[in-house]
């Protein structure tokens, strides 16, 4: 592959022989890469400054969320016992049943919008 062929034109191989110029790097598309990893620093940063004001801001409220789930959990308790005294009562299995027939249709139309 390396030797010489008689087949190419002299001139060609010539200018292969030659001195090869680089061409002067492109002033638009240097600037627009800088910019890029600039803005993909700046990304980078912004998202781990995020994160660890996330995670500071989750130990500092965290006494607060284990006081809140604590609240929450009782009156949890307490919702459940309403709803389920309720649900006894034939307003209330009536009113069940309504609740889950408007899901249904609800899901179905919305899938049909999607499969559309």
């Amino acid at each position: 592959m390396n030797e010489p062929n008689d087949e190419f034109d002299p001139r060609l191989e010539a200018l292969f022989r030659g001195e090869h110029v680089h061409l002067p790097a492109e002033p638009f598309s240097s600037k627009t890469l800088a910019a890029i990893a600039a803005a993909r620093r700046r990304a980078l940063l912004t998202t781990r400054l995020l994160r660890a004001a996330g995670v500071m801001a989750l130990i500092v409220v965290s006494p607060q969320l284990v006081d809140a789930s604590v609240w929450l959990s009782t009156k949890l308790d307490e919702a459940f016992e309403l709803v389920s005294a309720w649900l006894t009562t034939p307003y209330g299995l009536v009113a069940a049943g309504l609740a889950a027939l408007a899901v249904w249709w609800a899901r179905g139309r919305v899938r049909a919008r999607l499969w559309r």
